[in-house]
This record gives structure tokens, C-alpha cells and sequence, in this order.
């Protein structure tokens, strides 16, 4: 069985395809071919993981207008024919997209070579990739159930996000122990703040002059981002510059985290993150309290806003729109939260209430349906890993 995977561009979109490349390959022995863009991160990633990878040119459409809009949009016919090509030589017998513009070619290849395609949505509204490519999908599955709204009833399933075996795996290890691994205080509450694999200048320079504050209450583990890190710890080295020696321990800044991130959330007795749909299934998962800041519009409306709204309405998590996130507004919520124990606990049941453990192989089985009713024939399942 030949299964082609897709979705690139940051781990939002790569780690959930991996999840499904990987339980497929390990339970069915598919041939996993990656398709990606020449200039995502999956071009690290999924060679890394042990993957065969093959890259196009995918245009991405910017939050602003600038002159990278342009070129990104001139890139597509190319990487139209690249995929179409690449698609027609690996001849799947299903194919995946999990979103990111490399998600455009992907779809569109298969559709036009006669591979049936699952399509999945993170973002409870669809994004601009996935509005294209939906009416060429055989099967949708959404990470949440709000989204099933937006696109046909027939072929749409909540199926839940794909969760990192790493994720499922450290729900054992106790949030004290984590802590202590992580090289921080295992008696102190810890709050966790991530921008995201790019960074938040704006989250991080809130965090930054909140933690005079912050750090009366809990300790404080920042990820800046790489290309922030030197701005950020400037800054917090001048803000802590009078503080005593006890104070400064309890802050941690790091530019990234990749392996460690699953000890690092569920260390956390309170995450303050954008609002992408992966992180969001990664708290649900590990039933983490969170003031969600979503990333703000840029060209049209803002999904993060959405998830965020979602995940509120549902009591799951706090949100905060970034132009409204203040030092004292963090700090005072923070303090709120951590010296209501009820307020903390009915979070993390609704985040939990959320989570789908199990969407890696719910949606890896739908694949390998779609890919038998192609074949004609059963494919063979050689073992469980869940």
C-alpha cells in the first residue's frame, strides 16, 4: 500500500501528518512518500524521521500585502506540475493533506491522477489552502466539531487532530517530575509561554515586564523563538536586573523546544500560547489550563481567533486578543488562576473533554479505507501501536 502524505510549512501542519505517516507505516508497512515545500520546515523534519521526502515550489499567501505575496503566488504553477509529476511517477493508492499551501499542489495532483484524497482540517474555519481543495477530497476529517459546518455533511467526520506519540506518551509522567527534569523546582507551580515554533515578539515582551509579578507566584518557562531569542533575553535581563538571586532562578528563558516540548506542557500548571490548532489538541490532550492569545488577522479573519473563542465558550481556556494583552492584565490572571485551585481544575476538565487520544488511528484506518476501496482489495494490518 502506497499512502501520500502532505502538509508543511511549520509543525503545526507537519507533526499531525507525521503522527498519521507513522502509525501507518508501523501498523500497515505503507510506502510513505512526504510531499512538501522546498522551503517549509518539513525539509528537515520528515527526512529526520526516517521518511522519503520530495519537494515543490508552493506559494504562500502572506498575512500582509508585500512583495513575498507576489512571488508566492507566481511559485504555484510550477509547483502544480512538480506535484502533478511526482504524484503520477509514486502512483498512491490514498493520499493525506493536513494543511499548510503545499496542501494546494498535493490535492490538486492527486485529484487529477485519480488517487482518492482524505483531507484534514485543524483550524475550526477552514483556511484559504482548504477551501480550495475540500470539493476534490473524497473523505474530510476536522480536528473539532465546529468545523464540520463548513464543508459537506456527506464526507466530514470529527475525527480529532493527530497527537505526537511523544504527547500520548508522557500523559505518565507526574507534572512534579517533569519539572524536575526540565532542571526547574518541582514544588512551585510553573507557567509555560510559547509563541509558537516562529515566536511572538509581542507575547514575548508581555511576559518579559510581567515578571517582577509573575514570578511571586510560580516560576516561568519562556520560549522565545530562535530569531528572538537575543531581543528577549535583553530584555528580561534588564527587567530581573534588580531582583535577588531566588527570583532569577525561577525564570527560564530557551529559544526552542522540539523534544522536549511534551515534558515541558505537561511540567505546566498554566500554558499562555497563540491558539494554533495543534497546541490547542496538545492541552486538550494533557488537560492544561491556558490563556489563549491568538495570533491577530492579517488578510481576512483570524483562525486562531476562532479556535481561541471556541476553546473559551467551551470553558477549556482564557482568551486574550493580542492587542488587548497587557503586562498587569497576564500578571492579575495568572494570580487568579493559581490561587483558585476549583477555577484551575474545572479548566483542565473541560480542556480534557476536548481532547480525541485516539485521531491518529481513527484517521490512519479512513486512509487505509479509502486506499482499499481504490486497490479493491483489504490491506493487510501487521501491528498495533497505539
Amino acid at each position: 500500500m502506497r499512502i501520500l502524505i502532505s502538509g508543511g510549512g511549520t509543525g503545526g501542519h507537519i507533526y499531525p501528518a507525521l503522527a498519521v505517516a507513522t502509525y501507518l507505516r508501523d501498523t500497515y508497512n505503507a510506502d510513505i512518500l512526504y510531499l512538501g515545500s522546498d522551503d517549509g520546515q518539513e525539509t528537515e523534519v520528515i527526512p529526520a524521521a526516517g521518511f522519503k521526502l520530495a519537494t515543490v515550489k508552493a506559494g504562500k499567501l502572506q498575512r500582509f500585502v508585500s512583495w513575498r505575496t507576489v512571488k508566492g503566488v507566481a511559485r504555484v504553477p510550477l509547483g502544480m506540475v512538480q506535484a502533478i509529476s511526482i504524484v503520477r511517477e509514486f502512483h498512491p493508492d490514498a493520499a493525506f493533506t493536513s494543511g499548510g499551501y503545499v496542501a494546494v499542489p498535493a490535492g490538486l495532483a492527486a485529484k487529477i491522477n485519480g488517487v482518492p484524497l482524505l483531507m484534514h482540517q485543524q483550524d475550526v474555519p477552514p483556511n484559504l489552502s482548504n477551501k480550495l481543495i475540500s470539493p476534490l477530497a473524497a473523505r474530510i476529517s476536522v480536528a473539532f466539531a465546529d468545523s464540520i459546518r463548513y464543508f459537506s455533511a456527506e464526507k466530514t467526520v470529527h475525527m480529532g487532530n493527530p497527537p505526537r506519540q511523544e504527547m500520548l506518551d508522557i500523559r505518565s509522567v507526574p507534572p512534579e517530575e517533569a519539572r524536575t527534569r526540565l532542571g526547574m523546582r518541582s514544588d512551585l507551580p510553573l507557567l509555560l509561554v510559547t509563541g509558537g515554533s516562529q515566536g511572538a515578539r509581542a507575547l514575548n515582551q508581555v511576559v518579559c515586564k510581567a515578571l517582577p509579578e509573575l514570578l511571586k507566584h510560580c516560576q516561568v518557562l519562556q520560549i522565545s523563538g530562535k530569531k528572538l531569542y537575543n531581543e528577549t533575553q535583553t530584555l528580561a535581563e534588564s527587567i530581573l536586573a534588580g531582583a535577588d538571586e531566588e527570583t532569577r532562578q525561577r525564570y527560564k528563558l530557551v529559544p526552542y523546544m522540539s523534544e522536549e516540548m511534551p515534558l515541558a506542557i505537561q511540567a505546566a500548571q498554566i500554558v499562555v500560547c497563540r491558539s494554533g490548532a495543534s497546541t490547542l489538541c496538545e492541552l486538550a490532550l494533557l488537560g492544561k489550563p491556558s490563556i489563549l492569545v491568538p495570533l491577530p488577522p492579517g488578510i481576512g479573519a483570524s483562525p486562531q481567533e476562532a479556535n481561541a473563542a471556541m476553546f473559551e465558550r467551551e470553558q477549556a481556556a482564557e482568551c486574550v486578543l493580542n492587542d488587548k494583552m497587557t503586562p498587569e492584565l497576564l500578571a492579575e490572571r495568572v494570580a487568579h488562576m493559581l490561587t483558585t485551585p476549583s477555577y484551575l481544575q474545572t479548566m483542565a476538565e473541560h480542556a480534557r473533554g476536548l481532547a480525541r487520544p485516539d485521531a491518529t488511528q481513527v484517521i490512519a484506518e479512513a486512509i487505509v479505507e479509502i486506499a482499499q476501496k481504490s486497490r479493491g482489495k483489504t490491506v493487510k494490518r501487521e501491528a498495533v501501536n497505539i
